[in-house]
């Protein structure tokens, strides 16, 4: 088990303010998504409600319980009726928005520290979630179907790559969640997400 299901024991507390941040990006990394959707035209997404922060409209009850046990969190996917360039275009807003939600967390617990320093169970949560969430920036970069970037190579890259694609369509969410465990395990998705970490961790560092 890796995800944050292992805090349910020792720190409960933790684990319900984690995964509230962490789902909570994840929502906003749909809601911008549907958002700049609508801007450049298309208002699939809005219609189905991905422009609301409901969280029943972002997530199903599988994809909660596959991030208590697993640590990755798959929202539903957007609906986009765009091509091209702007498909491209919104659908890497996404990671780009978990990655900005990663460092405002990170200037929260900066701000816990110098404020609520005795409210640990809150720093805690934060850092957890902003790396969870630059961990979900990262991965949601791989050319899998049902993640941004495969989305992306779906709507726009050349007749090859999508017929490949479209065959990987089949497995549905289950390959992003093999490749998650693989590169877990392996200790890559650390590694990929160590110079974005370090990167957040500089700008706030930047502070007094």
């Amino acid at each position: 088990m890796f995800g944050p299901l292992t805090l349910i024991a020792r720190d409960p507390l933790v684990l319900l303010l984690l995964a509230l941040a962490v789902l909570g990006g994840l929502t906003l990394h749909n809601v911008v998504q549907a958002l700049l959707a609508r801007r450049l035209g298309d208002p699939a997404a809005a219609e189905a409600g991905f422009t609301s922060p409901e969280p029943p409209v972002h997530h199903s009850v599988v994809s909660l319980l596959l991030y208590l046990a697993l640590g990755l969190a798959l929202p539903r996917p957007v609906p986009l009726r765009l091509s091209g360039w702007r498909a491209v275009l919104t659908l890497l807003a996404g990671p780009l928005t978990l990655l900005l939600t990663a460092l405002l967390l990170l200037l929260l617990q900066r701000l816990q520290q110098l404020l609520l320093s005795g409210f640990d169970p809150l720093g805690l949560a934060l850092g957890r979630a902003a790396y969870g969430l630059t961990q979900h920036s990262v991965f949601f970069l791989l050319p899998l179907p049902s993640l941004d970037l495969g989305r992306a190579l779906l709507f726009a890259g050349p007749p090859p790559l999508r017929r490949g694609l479209g065959l990987l369509q089949v497995a549905g969410p289950l390959l992003a969640y093999i490749f998650w465990l693989l590169l877990a395990l392996s200790g890559g998705l650390s590694w990929a997400t160590e110079p974005l970490w370090r990167g957040l961790g500089a700008v706030v560092g930047l502070l007094p």
